[in-house]
Formats: structure tokens, sequence, C-alpha cells
């Protein structure tokens, strides 16, 4: 079930993150930055699917590989770009750097998850093998 919440929440953040971007571009072409951020949020929706199917057909430990592997680039993205537009001494980046901030929690919440699937997986291990 949680699953399927956190599905629906990253492809709303994706929706969101992907239309800043989109309405931000002249701002991002000021100041040199690429719109790799609109790309790699399409990533998110796919850390929760791949905790939902991957573990039945790889394991659980490659899943939780994919799925972190889904979460970090935008994690590394957008706090490179929040860096960038708080460095600019602007009112006219606010908005993108609302956009930046709301991809860099998505992930980390998408960071949190895999960690708790993580955790649970290794307990459950270990009960079995008790």
């Amino acid at each position: 079930m949680l699953d399927i919440i956190l599905i629906i929440f990253f492809g709303v953040m994706t929706f969101l993150v992907i239309g800043g971007v989109i309405k931000e571009s002249s701002i991002l072409n000021e100041f040199g930055q690429s719109r790799s951020l609109a790309f790699s949020v399409l990533l998110l929706p796919i850390g929760p699917i791949s905790l939902l199917v991957l573990p039945f057909r790889l394991g659980w430990f490659f899943a939780v590989i994919v799925a972190f592997l889904c979460f970090l680039p935008t994690l590394i993205i957008s706090r490179n770009l929040s860096k960038v537009l708080e460095c600019s001494g602007t009112d006219r980046t606010r908005r993108i750097e609302k956009t930046a901030t709301q991809a860099f929690f998505s992930s980390c919440v998408g960071m949190v998850y895999v960690a708790i699937f993580l955790v649970f997986m290794l307990i459950a291990e270990k009960l079995s093998i008790d």
C-alpha cells in the first residue's frame, strides 16, 4: 500500500518539478544551468516501482541498488542547482529555487524509503536464518 502511495507522490512531484523547470527555463539559461533536473525527476517514480517488482524477480538487494540509483541523480542535480541559484543574489530565481528544493526533498524521501526497506529486508533475512 505504501508503495502505491509513494508512486503517486513521486508522480505528482515529477509533474510539478518538470512544470517548474519548463516555466523557468529562461532563468536557467541566464545562469548557464541545464534542464537536466527535469529529466532526472522522471526516475523518481521508478524507485518505488523497482522495490515493488524487482525483489520477486531479481532479489531484494538488487532492487535496493536500483531504487537508490533512481533517487541519486535528482538529489545531486537539485542540490547543485540550489547552490548556484542561492549565490545569484536576485529574487528572480525564487521560483526555480523552490522547484529545486521540492526535487531535493522528494529525492530525500525516496532515500529514506529505500533505507527503511533495506532495514526491514535485513531484519527479515536475519530472522529467516535463525
